[in-house]
């Protein structure tokens, strides 16, 4: 079972469909939690939820009872029709791994989360396979084999790639993040109104939880 995953909310509305078409022929199912309003969604394989707002960290809603290949995506990107070929071929290639097309290798303590480590951009070229510490969650992908875990217990929201990372660390499971050419993923919006990023930007907890993670991936180097 290959099924992908993603949270939306109202302002994405215009966009919902076109990212889920972008998806839905490359997967058994499309799942879609809406955190502020049911979203309407054309496609036969297309499951719709709505609950308690649990922000961006919803994409992982299902992942405790889910089995097989998860993709957590974004709403705000269009993927490319070869994205799980892609996808599938690198978890032959990387077993019990993390799979993504965006993230940070982190560069030490006490950094700015933002500004302070190495970024892998997904919407630029990569030009080969590196290890990372903090995987971009809107374009990544892994067994569910290697790791599970329950968004329902974090305390922390706005912030999945973060809470991931902090649960891959945990876990000591190995992130890559995938080469690729620029304008193989897009966004499916000209203008962020409501990124995270631009919300979350000068949030000291991110840089609190990324020391974490620095400490926990350097202790089992």
């Amino acid at each position: 079972m290959i099924t992908a995953n993603l949270a939306t909310i109202k302002a994405r509305r215009h966009t919902l469909q076109d990212v889920v078409d972008s998806l839905r022929q490359q997967v058994d199912i499309v799942r879609v939690y809406g955190n502020d309003y049911l979203p309407v969604v054309k496609g036969s394989n297309v499951q719709i939820f709505t609950g308690c707002d649990y922000t961006d960290n919803s994409k992982f809603f299902w992942l405790p009872r889910s089995r097989g290949v998860y993709l957590s995506c974004d709403d705000d990107i269009l993927y490319p029709e070869n994205y799980v070929e892609i996808i599938l071929k690198a978890l032959k290639k990387y077993p019990n791994t993390w799979l993504t097309f965006h993230g940070r290798k982190l560069g030490g303590m006490n950094l700015p989360y933002y500004t302070g480590h190495h970024v892998y951009q997904c919407l630029r070229s990569v030009e080969s396979d590196y290890q990372i510490d903090v995987p971009g969650t809107g374009v990544s992908a892994f067994h569910t084999d290697t790791i599970k875990f329950d968004i329902t217990s974090w305390e922390d929201y706005r912030m999945s790639d973060l809470m991931v990372g902090l649960e891959l660390a945990k876990a000591r499971v190995r992130t890559i993040c995938l080469k690729h050419k620029m304008f193989w993923i897009k966004s499916a919006e000209t203008h962020l109104l409501e990124s995270i990023h631009r919300r979350e930007y000068k949030n000291e907890r991110q840089n609190q939880i990324a020391n974490t993670i620095y400490s926990l991936v350097s202790s089992s180097r």
